[in-house]
Order: C-alpha cells, then structure tokens, then sequence
C-alpha cells in the first residue's frame, strides 16, 4: 500500500487521538474506546516503520503514540520518581535481601583486616611481609603532621576528588564485573583490601607521629568508601552465582535476571563511593578541620549509612 492511501485510509483515526490528546489527558484518559484506539494506532505505527513510510509520517506517529501512552499509564507523573525509588526503597531492600552475601564479603573483609591487625600488633617486624619497604615509608611520609598539602588550592582539591572517582568507582565496577567468574575475584578483592586495611592502619596507629592524623583523615569518607567496595562486592557475588546456581533458568537469563536484581546495589555503591571521593577531597585531608569534628562526622555518616540500610524502604515492602 502506498503511502497516500495509507494516510488517507487512517487519518480520520489519527485525527481523533489528537484531539483527545489536546483535550487534556483527563479526557482521553476516561474514554473508554482510548485504548483500543491507542492499540490501533500502534499498529500503524509497526506498519509505516515495516514498509518504509517517510520519516515525517513515522516521527507524527511516533509522538502520538508517545503522548497516548503518557495518557495511560502516567508515565510523565512516574518518570522523576523512579531514581527516588531506586535509591531510596530498592536499593536497601535488595542489599537487605542478600544479608547472605553481605555477611559473607564482611567476613573476609573485616576478618581478615582483623587478623592482620592482630599479627602486626602483636610481631611489627611482619609488616615487611605484606608491603614492601618502600610503599610503607611512603604511607609513613604520607601521614606525617603536616603531610597533606594546605595550599593546592581550589584546582588541586578538584584534581585530587577527580582522581578518588576515578580510582575507587572504577574499583566497584571491576568488583561487580569480575564477580562473573563464581563470584571469586568479588571476594578475593574484599580480602586484599582487608589485608591492606589492617596492616596499614595498625603500622600507622603503632606510631604516634601518624596515628593523630591517619585516623582523622579515614574516619569519615571510610564509612562510604567501605561501605559501597562492600555493596560491589555482594553485586559482583551475586552474578557469580547465577552462574554457578541458575536454578530452572539457563546461565544466560540467571546471568540477566541477576544483572537487574542487582543493578540498584551497584548504582547506589557507585555514588557512595563517588560522595567518599568528595569528603576525602575536600573534608578529610583539610588540616584546617579539627580531628574531633571530623570524628563526629564519622559517628554520623557512619551510624547514619547502618540506620539506612536496615529501615529505609521498609514502607514499599
């Protein structure tokens, strides 16, 4: 069929969806042929699209279509509520639903940040067994009083919150990605991190120079910060199970179901750790903050993040 006679065939029908359309959504909405009338017009849609209508026609079909489906289904009311949603109800009622894997990658990482502790507390000299001389004088230098940069300035500080998105973002995504591989690398990741947590922190805190300006600077953006490498953990866990356990699916949907399940946890863990670059930027390494307000700080943030997950979103349930 030609395009004329296509157009001339159903432009009655066309004609009156736009001026129920223009009536106000109220109108279209309490018709009770619209939906029929809105199921037609899709098939026009498919057709033009199907036989290679000109553009003009397929975009005016595609708006009305558009516009008809905004009259059913609210979607323009919904639409600014759905990132609220995901953050606020899906993202902790999914981190609460795999307590499972949560308790899992909490054990290897404080548990293993815990027994490198006690190790080092306990025999100094073995810190040389985990980190290199060189990456330690580094940290030590690091830490010293006055070893954070008072004058960078404005540019500095936005240089150095664009290196911490860089680095520990990208840290959550690989954690998820790698998670495909049975969920090893997940784990493996949150164990490395735990090793260099309890060595580093207990070398530093032994030494009196540093452990007044080590922890002040931590306290605060380590509540996001671990929190969030967590969350990527149990997301990238998650796909590996899938994996491993599809159940009657095959790997491929458990793989895609899993994705999805688990896309709000690895998107609210990306902007933990992206508010952890802004406070370890522009918060923590400011000498001119005294250490008692920044631990205040991490008493909020962190009690704060644990109240969050546990209640929030508990209403949508």
């Amino acid at each position: 069929m030609k395009q004329k006679q296509f157009e001339s065939q159903h432009e009655a029908l066309w004609a009156e969806i736009n001026i129920l359309l223009t009536t106000k959504n109220k109108i279209a909405a309490q018709d009770i042929d619209f939906p029929a009338k809105y199921r037609r017009l899709c098939q026009h849609l498919a057709l033009a699209l199907q036989r290679g209508y000109s553009p003009a026609l397929t975009d005016y079909l595609q708006k009305m279509v558009g516009d008809c489906h905004q009259t059913l289904y609210g979607t323009m009311i919904e639409r600014p509520m759905t990132l609220y949603r995901m953050l606020l109800q899906d993202f902790p009622q999914k981190v609460r639903e795999e307590w499972r894997l949560l308790l899992v990658v909490n054990l290897a990482f404080w548990g293993v940040a815990l027994l490198c502790a006690l190790i080092i507390f306990n025999n100094p000299e073995m810190v040389y067994s985990f980190l290199s001389p060189a990456r330690l004088e580094k940290m030590h230098a690091m830490y010293q009083p006055g070893g954070f940069s008072t004058g960078r300035g404005a540019q500095g500080d936005f240089g150095m919150f664009a290196h911490y998105v860089m680095n520990n973002v990208s840290i959550d995504f690989r954690t998820f990605g790698a998670g495909i591989f049975g969920g090893i690398p997940s784990l493996f990741v949150m164990a490395s991190n735990g090793v260099e947590l309890g060595v580093v922190a207990t070398w530093l805190h032994m030494d009196p120079v540093t452990r007044s300006t080590f922890w002040p600077f931590v306290a605060t953006h380590a509540s996001f910060e671990i929190i969030g490498m967590l969350l990527a953990g149990v997301a990238g866990m998650r796909l590996g199970m899938s994996l491993i356990n599809p159940g009657r699916l095959s790997r491929r949907h458990a793989l895609v179901a899993a994705s999805r399940r688990m896309f709000p946890v690895i998107v609210g863990a990306s902007i933990m750790t992206f508010i952890a670059a802004f406070f370890e930027a522009f918060w923590c390494a400011n000498p001119a903050i005294a250490s008692y307000v920044k631990f205040i700080s991490a008493a909020i943030t962190w009690s704060g993040l644990i109240c969050f997950f546990i209640f929030a979103g508990r209403r949508g349930n």
